[in-house]
């Protein structure tokens, strides 16, 4: 049996849009690891990492939802992550 151990935070960033128009959002993202023991340390894990973003401009390739789920997966190695922007009721999952 997978056990799957999650974690969320909160990022505030912004991007510019397709129309060169600067915006912002605030995005929910929800990290999983397979088979990890501790749920705070993926949390403190998640929270290092979106820090370097949180209230930033995000770069040109982290401007969509998507795109920002595929770094996450990427950067931590994880087995999914859900980014959602909960004002719009827009989501994403990314699945490695």
């Amino acid at each position: 049996m997978n056990v799957l151990t999650g974690a969320s935070v909160i990022l505030q960033a912004a991007h510019y849009a397709p129309d060169g128009r600067l915006h912002g959002h605030t995005y929910e993202i929800t990290a999983w690891w397979d088979n990890e023991p501790c749920a705070l340390n993926v949390q403190k894990r998640l929270s290092d990492w979106v820090s370097q973003f949180d209230h930033g401009l995000l770069p040109i390739e982290m401007s969509r939802a998507e795109d920002i789920g595929r770094k996450c997966l990427t950067d931590l190695q994880c087995f999914s992550v859900d980014v959602n922007r909960p004002l719009e009721r827009i989501f994403a999952k990314v699945i490695g």
